[in-house]
């Protein structure tokens, strides 16, 4: 038994009657959520390295640890970050390299990590300079079922007004406003960016 799916390019639910469709809250970002997700007790989630087509370990990580900070924010559930290097995965390689995910994979990840739900994603934008660009899709998996319960994809360009009042509402709710560079700070830094998209896109899950 299998179940296949397309990890670079999760848009749209992939169960058969599912209710809910893609929404948009802001012009670079849709998200979906099944009814599953509503329906599903998930306790405690794994996280995968998000996949970048250019080999750029940093990258990676920083994106990675900016996802696992606002999945734990959200205080839905508890988050466990995959450590082990790529290349010494068994089953789990074929989530990397074929992009597809069996049901022995799922079951070997839910037995090793107690996990309910797998979370993993991929890094579609990338410019570490201004202006800031970042963009990433993301799925959540249930090991019950194998069915993507939410997914989210989205496009952030600071050089957009949208995405620079965005920039500025989450650095007045998460900063001091004395902080020398005020909300450009965010702009300074990739690894400040990646946490501003992260919260951007794991808020979803609350919708």
């Amino acid at each position: 038994m299998k179940y296949t799916l397309r990890i670079l390019g999760i848009y749209l639910c992939v169960v058969v009657g599912c209710s809910s469709t893609p929404l948009h809250y802001s012009k670079g970002l849709n998200y979906n959520k099944t009814d599953e997700f509503k329906k599903a007790l998930i306790r405690r989630v794994l996280l995968l390295p998000f996949e970048y087509d250019v080999d750029r370990e940093a990258i990676i990580e920083e994106v990675t640890e900016a996802f696992a900070v606002e999945l734990r924010k959200t205080g839905s559930f508890e988050v466990v970050v995959f450590t082990e290097k790529k290349t010494t995965l068994t089953p789990e390689r074929d989530i990397w390299v074929k992009g597809t995910i069996d049901l022995n994979t799922i079951l070997t990840l839910k037995k090793l990590y107690d996990a309910d739900a797998i979370v993993f994603g991929s890094i579609t934008h990338y410019r570490p300079y201004e202006p800031m660009l970042l963009g990433v899709k993301v799925g959540m998996i249930s090991t019950d079922t194998g069915i993507v319960v939410w997914s989210a994809d989205g496009i952030f360009d600071s050089n957009e007004n949208e995405v620079a009042e965005l920039v500025k509402h989450y650095f007045e709710s998460t900063h001091q406003k004395s902080a020398l560079y005020g909300w450009k700070l965010i702009l300074l830094s990739m690894r400040r960016y990646s946490q501003f998209v992260a919260n951007q896109i794991t808020e979803t899950l609350q919708y």
